[in-house]
């Protein structure tokens, strides 16, 4: 029998620090649904990904991820993998975006203010989603993602702009952005295989998009959806030069990149990537899979989570 708590996970550490003096909010607000709620810290030893997996194995009935895209990818990632090796039934996440990046909650069209965020859990309407996993880099076992993964150019300004200290959000990419322009990476030599489909190209960036949008403002896979059974891959089809990378970038902000010329979208289940020269940087929902690794797969799970959300959520 499933429990009907609602077991919250709190990053307390998320938004820098700001997340932790939202759980007087979050409790009081949860809890005037009538529902008992118990709520978590994640702590060094002790992160969203253990505490979710052990909740699931518990039968918890709800899950609540309240931090950033990082603290979302955890619970899944804890959810998914005790359901997935102890064959248990998957409780429904529940997202409160209070983090730096909450691409994710805006593609399922969670409200990010808290009152509206903690509503929607309450209403109870649920969406069935895919998920991904990929497997390669540090996770040769395999890391689930709920919104997207990247490949090359995006996952190096990913990974500057987690290093500003002072800086967040969409400033922190475009500070980044520009301190990656100044040192341009070259082209990857890769062989893509998209289920049947087999190129060799050469490429400076791929997403694979369960969801729209990644680094809180970039539309990766603007036609995305959730639960439409395919991942959107969204890639370079050959080598862009340095002088119209600005003016390409742009266009990801409006989703205009997949009208350009440069790139190319493909609907696909199966993905895998060989690169034959440079090592390939990869992030899932914007947390490291590898700094630089020459292959990985990656393979999309159907309708295996449920999440809270409101009616109409993409």
């Amino acid at each position: 029998m499933q429990d009907n708590t609602l077991f919250v996970i709190l990053n307390p550490h998320a938004a820098k620090g700001k997340a932790k003096k939202q759980e007087t909010m979050i409790r009081k607000l949860l809890s005037d649904g009538g529902r008992e709620v118990v709520l978590v810290y994640t702590e060094a030893g002790v992160g969203a990904m253990q505490l979710a997996y052990q909740a699931t194995l518990e039968k918890r009935s709800a899950i609540i991820a309240a931090g950033g895209d990082g603290t979302v990818n955890e619970v899944a990632n804890g959810i998914l993998k005790s359901v997935m090796t102890e064959k248990v039934p998957a409780p429904i996440l529940g997202v409160l975006p209070i983090g730096r990046g909450n691409d994710f909650a805006w593609g399922m069209g969670i409200p990010k203010p808290l009152v509206q965020a903690c509503a929607t859990i309450l209403k109870g309407e649920v969406k069935h989603i895919d998920a991904g996993v990929i497997y390669g880099g540090n996770y040769p076992e395999g890391r689930f993602f709920v919104n997207g993964q990247g490949v090359g150019f995006e996952p190096l300004v990913n990974f500057l702009a987690s290093e500003f200290k002072h800086v967040s959000g969409t400033l922190s990419y475009v500070f980044a952005l520009i301190r990656i322009l100044l040192h341009y990476p070259e082209p990857y030599s890769v062989e893509l295989t998209m289920d049947d489909q087999v190129l060799n190209l050469k490429t400076q960036q791929l997403s694979i998009c369960n969801g729209r949008r990644m680094g809180s403002a970039f539309l990766m896979g603007p036609d995305a959806l959730f639960d439409d059974g395919y991942f959107d891959v969204v890639y370079a089809n050959a080598p862009v030069p340095s002088k119209r990378m600005v003016p390409l970038a742009l266009t990801f902000l409006s989703g205009n990149q997949v009208k350009q010329k440069e790139f190319s979208v493909v609907r696909a289940r199966h993905i895998r990537m060989v690169s034959s020269d440079h090592p390939l940087p990869i992030h899932v929902d914007g947390e490291e899979i590898s700094k630089g690794c020459m292959e990985f797969s990656t393979d999309l799970l159907e309708h295996v989570l449920p999440v809270f959300c409101p009616c109409g959520g993409k």
